[in-house]
């Protein structure tokens, strides 16, 4: 059964889809954690909800809609923040008018509620070679930006003080970051659906930062994390007939749970 299972094309491809996406959620979702920016992504990826919507509008791919929509959230973000209200209040009507807007224009396309429902939970097991091929372009262009960048990411992850005394623009930072991770939901969505995509990145982070002792450790954990709870969640997935977005967050969840009770009690 389970040979059976890992031979099928689809699955296949999906293992490559979370080796691809994991790579990248190692250090988006670590840095996230460092500057409890998870509420960023949440809002990202809740406002992706019109993205579908104008995708279906527009009959174009479901990731291009949800890209346009993503960065726009982002800039309009970036350029809201603490200029007339605090940045709570800031998501808060934003992310709820976007999806408002969403919802409205999905409900005049009744016959899209399939391909809405793969937007929100996600099917890994839809993707095509072609999809793989954008996400792995799309997540190696992400890790070379971020390489490049890592110095004043880390700088700014640890004080802001510290990186305006090393002239780092803090502004353009947080900007750059909400671009990327506006690009990297865009296309990583089709693997938990744009809902549950947050979590994907958070909660491994939040698990190797229980064990971890460096921020590079933090990354390598993480990934690693986010590699064998994409696997498991795909295995559950077969086995039982259901969309492995939430499996696949339930595992990782899981995890969670276990190195916090095992870090508790060894402290």
């Amino acid at each position: 059964m389970f040979f059976e299972i890992i031979n099928e094309y689809f699955f296949i491809n999906g293992i490559i889809a979370i080796l691809i996406v994991s790579l990248v959620t190692g250090s988006l979702g670590s840095f996230m954690i460092w500057k409890n920016l998870s509420y960023l992504g949440d809002s990202i990826s809740h406002s992706s909800i019109l993205g579908v919507a104008l995708a279906v509008l527009l009959d174009i791919s479901i990731s291009s809609g949800i890209l346009c929509i993503s960065i726009i959230f982002a800039l309009l973000l970036s350029y809201s923040i603490n200029r007339i209200y605090s940045i709570d209040t800031v998501l808060n009507i934003v992310t709820n008018v976007i999806m408002s807007l969403g919802m409205i224009l999905l409900s005049f396309f009744p016959a899209a509620s399939n391909n809405i429902i793969h937007s929100l939970f996600g099917d890994v097991l839809m993707l095509t070679s072609k999809d793989l091929i954008i996400m792995a372009l799309v997540a190696l262009v992400i890790i070379i930006l971020i390489i490049y960048r890592w110095k004043y990411w880390l700088i700014i992850s640890i004080s802001n003080d510290l990186s305006a005394s090393e002239g780092v623009n803090i502004g353009f930072i947080k900007l750059e970051f909400l671009v990327i991770l506006s690009v990297f939901i865009a296309f990583a969505a089709q693997l938990v659906g744009i809902l549950l995509i947050t979590a994907f990145l958070v909660i491994p982070a939040a698990t190797a930062r229980l064990v971890s002792k460096t921020p590079l450790q933090m990354i390598i954990i993480s990934t690693i994390i986010s590699i064998f709870s994409g696997i498991i969640g795909l295995l559950l997935s077969e086995r039982f007939d259901i969309f492995p977005g939430p499996l696949i967050i339930m595992v990782s969840f899981v995890l969670l749970l276990f190195m916090y009770c095992v870090n508790r009690f060894t402290s």
